[in-house]
């Protein structure tokens, strides 16, 4: 049997990110490895595809499709789903972040299965038509839907992926300056509870963290340079880190590290920081937040924590990718006072993102577009407090241009094209959205 796993497109405009931003399919390369040896496997990422998914699937027959992705992604595999089912009359099977959450969206006629957990090995009896007391898993029976118990996933437990499909794209999947980033994930979910995160509540909101030892089998045993580590949160426990930097060190592993991190344990962990460095720690992705007020977002958190976290990365040299909300309670000079932060700080590498209230997450907040692909935190999905719409977007768009008019400044992302999206920024502007 033929099997094909999709990873949708993140965006059919050029805020697709692509030669910037490019993820490896991580999960995809995993249930590959699950199912390879029974399966004739191929993986379908139209991140870096350059032709389209009706055009591939018209011109190669699989009787199984696999479909993952992100919220923002949503409408994109409800459409290859229905394509697939209405050309072969096949298996269709969606997965991934936004289906362990919201796994009722996908509950249409053309899908067939909804995976809502990480159990990969069950694939295989899925395929097979096997179903009885698999967990995590939705069933469409001729139109009558049943909803399995679920569970959590020991990540120790799952196989390492079959980055094939990885290494035969090496001009792909890059993180800005670092080319062909190889995803590394060690854990599940995240011990912290953050008001805005989805990802707290992937794995039944269980944490789950892998054997370090057999992390770092892992690095060693993959030739790439640069390791991408995609955990929420890589940085957690000192005694886990500090074995992990030993291991690099003993084994003489010549890395460029990608991390996620909070601001509280880089603020109290100087000398770890400093490691972190002399093993090639490139970039630390820190959520900043605010400038004000960590409180809102329940971060258990601190702007001092912030301001010490930037000082350790500026003077052990390691490139911190800040990244900041825009609160729906914004108004002019928040937005002001945050590019004036950004300056004072002399923060190089920026992210900004504008308020989501995740689908799947209790919030309060009434929406005023539902549409799945404007989940992507470069829309308003909640009406702001105190501007309006139009108001809004225009101090976003006008901080955008001079962040991107002080990233050309600074040189740190040369491989951009800047004129493209200044323009965008300010066509957008007159829109108003």
């Amino acid at each position: 049997m033929k099997v094909l796993l999709v990873r949708p497109e993140e965006s059919r405009t050029k805020y697709n990110f692509k030669g910037i931003i490019e993820n490896e399919p991580l999960d995809l390369e995993i249930i590959s490895s699950v199912l390879k040896d029974d399966f004739d496997v191929h993986i379908f990422d139209l991140q870096i595809e350059e032709i389209s998914f009706k055009e591939f699937i018209n011109n190669n027959y699989f009787d199984v499709c696999y479909i993952e992705g992100r919220c923002f992604q949503e409408t994109f595999m409800i459409e290859y789903g229905k394509e697939f089912k209405n050309k072969y009359h096949n298996l269709v099977i969606v997965g991934g972040q936004h289906s362990q959450i919201n796994y009722q969206r996908f509950m249409i006629d053309e899908i067939d299965y909804i995976l809502t957990g990480y159990n990969y090995y069950d694939l295989k009896d899925i395929i097979n038509g096997n179903t009885k007391d698999i967990k995590n898993l939705c069933i469409n029976n001729k139109g009558t839907w049943i909803i399995n118990d679920f569970e959590a996933v020991d990540i120790n437990n799952l196989p390492l992926a079959d980055r094939s499909h990885f290494y035969n794209h090496p001009n792909n999947y890059q993180y800005l300056d670092l080319k062909h980033a190889l995803w590394l994930r060690t854990s599940f979910s995240c011990p912290y509870k953050c008001e805005f995160c989805i990802r707290r509540k992937m794995n039944m909101s269980k944490y789950s963290r892998r054997n370090v030892y057999d992390v770092i089998k892992e690095i060693k045993n993959n030739d790439n340079e640069v390791i991408y580590i995609v955990d929420d949160d890589f940085l957690i426990d000192i005694d886990y880190i500090n074995i992990f930097i030993d291991e690099i060190k003993k084994y003489n592993l010549n890395k460029k590290f990608i991390c996620y991190g909070r601001s509280d344990f880089i603020s109290n962990n100087e000398e770890i920081m400093k490691r972190l460095n002399e093993i090639g720690l490139y970039y630390v992705l820190v959520g900043l937040e605010d400038v004000s007020n960590l409180d809102k977002y329940n971060k258990l958190n601190n702007i001092d924590n912030n301001e010490r976290c930037i000082k350790i990365c500026k003077k052990h040299e390691i490139n911190l990718m800040a990244m900041f909300i825009l609160g729906l309670d914004f108004k002019k000079k928040d937005f002001n006072d945050l590019y004036k932060y950004i300056k004072e700080k002399d923060l190089r590498h920026v992210a900004v993102s504008i308020y989501t209230p995740e689908l799947g997450l209790n919030h309060n907040y009434e929406y005023i577009d539902d549409n799945p692909e404007s989940f992507d935190y470069f829309h308003l999905v909640s009406k702001p407090k105190y501007l309006s719409i139009k108001k809004y977007y225009f101090y976003y768009y006008l901080l955008l241009i001079k962040l991107f008019l002080k990233g050309r400044k600074d040189g740190i992302y040369d491989f951009i094209d800047y004129g493209y999206y200044i323009r965008s920024f300010i066509k957008n502007i007159f829109k108003g959205n």
